[in-house]
């Protein structure tokens, strides 16, 4: 029988002897009243254990929205421009925000690539677009498990921090999303290897959250350098917004999780 998988861009086909074919696992998937942008500003206009974005923020503060790199799936050019006119509905100019894409210890992106991530609205304005180095990095103190806390300096800078990310399973980390856009997304080398050093540990597997290692590292770098606000995203087999959740950077997180 042909069979036929998503393979990069691309697809990839190929034939199993009928003997060998048990069935075929797919998504459960259910079907939303709203996706896509109308699901993301109902989040953002419906916050989990914080005031809505607008309200948190302050005229001539300067804010850092921490969003994934291209080896991600997170649909940064939908929900960029709903934060940054919630920011401006706020009172925060474009010239004070700064969208850092978090590459943790990946290569930095060519200026086409920023401009595919962050999409023409939010490339063409005055909001900066940079990509954070793990080399210049700030040490905001040490996690209790030893784990340096390192973050790319103008995020440790900022007087807001705003958190982008997609939720899914991983399988050392538990989740995705959550602090994870800071731990590993905008730390030094050595922060990350120490982190990702506990991913051997029985507790860091796909689902678990309260004894991973390695989340627990993730979500106390997020009491360090307070993050105000996150926006995370639940997508579909065919990588669009099914969900999303807004809020404080552990209650909304762990609320988007129970979706999968």
């Amino acid at each position: 029988m042909k069979m036929e998988l998503k393979y990069g861009k691309g697809k990839l086909a190929f034939e199993i002897d009928p003997k060998n074919h048990l069935g075929t696992l797919l998504p459960n998937e259910k079907e939303n009243v709203l996706t896509g942008r109308d699901e993301v500003k109902r989040a953002l206009e419906n916050p989990i254990g914080t005031k809505r974005l607008r309200e948190i923020v302050s005229k001539g503060e300067k804010v850092a929205i921490v969003t994934s790199d291209i080896t991600r799936p997170m649909p940064s050019k939908t929900v960029l421009p709903l934060v940054v006119e919630e920011l401006k509905s706020g009172g925060i100019e474009e010239d004070d925000i700064i969208v850092v894409f978090a590459l943790g210890s990946h290569r930095k992106h060519s200026e086409e690539e920023k401009r595919m991530l962050a999409g023409d609205e939010v490339f063409e304005s005055r909001v900066k677009l940079v990509d954070s180095d793990a080399e210049d990095c700030v040490n905001l103190g040490v996690c209790g498990k030893g784990t340096p806390v390192d973050i790319f300096k103008p995020v440790a800078e900022a007087d807001r921090v705003v958190c982008l990310g997609n939720i899914e399973y991983h399988y050392f980390a538990g989740y995705s999303g959550g602090a994870k856009a800071l731990m590993p997304g905008v730390s030094s080398r050595r922060a990350i290897q120490i982190n990702h050093s506990n991913m051997v540990k029985e507790e860091a597997r796909a689902g678990n959250m309260d004894t991973n290692p390695v989340r627990q590292d993730i979500d106390e770098t997020g009491s360090h350098i307070k993050i105000d606000f996150i926006v995370n995203v639940v997508l579909n087999s065919k990588k669009e917004i099914a969900s999303a959740v807004a809020g404080d950077y552990i209650k909304a997180h762990r609320e988007g999780c129970k979706t999968l």
